[in-house]
Formats: C-alpha cells, structure tokens, sequence
C-alpha cells in the first residue's frame, strides 16, 4: 500500500486513489488490473456526482488528466494501449482538482 501511495504523491494524485489501485492488483495482468483501477475510479467519481448533471440519467464518460495516466502506466506498465480520447456529447474531462475535492470514503 505505501508504494501506490508514494506513487499518488509522486504524480499529485490524491491518496484516495492508492487503495483503489491495491485492490486492483490482484488481478492478473496488468491490462486487467489497469481496467479494475479505472472501473473503481469511474464508480468513485459517479457515486460523488462528478461531471453529473442534475435531471439526466446518462452517465458520464471520463477523460482523465495525464497524471493519473501517467500514474496507471507507470504502477502497471506491462501491455500498454494508447486510445485517443472520446470526443461525444456525454465526455467529461477531468482535472487533477476534480480529483482533489473527493473525500476518501
């Protein structure tokens, strides 16, 4: 645990995200474990409300900053995809401070 938390530190992504990646890392491979984090990061930013407009049931699709990707690839480096960023109308782009104003729950 203290590794992905020196990692967060490292890149400037709140702490909450550390447990999300260690209960991500014990899947597989890296591909699987990069899509258990993103999955249980998605779900936190959703349960907050994040890039969710009041009166829409859709939810969002996120971009995320550089940093956390950065973070991801360098936590589970093995079998990297680079995919462009979605550009449709429900594509939320986040910032490092979106990330900052979650609590850790």
């Amino acid at each position: 645990m203290d590794s992905y938390m020196n990692q967060c530190r490292t890149f400037g992504i709140p702490l909450w995200v550390a447990p999300l990646l260690l209960s991500a890392s014990r899947h597989k491979c890296d591909r699987a474990r990069r899509k258990k984090a993103y999955r249980l990061i998605q779900r936190t930013l959703y349960h907050h409300g994040v890039g969710c407009q009041k009166g829409f049931g859709y939810r969002p699709t996120y971009v995320y900053p550089t940093e956390l990707k950065k973070l991801m690839r360098t936590v589970f480096p093995d079998d990297v995809c680079d995919y462009s960023d979605p550009c449709h109308g429900q594509v939320v782009k986040l910032t490092k401070e979106d990330f900052e104003g979650i609590q850790a729950s």
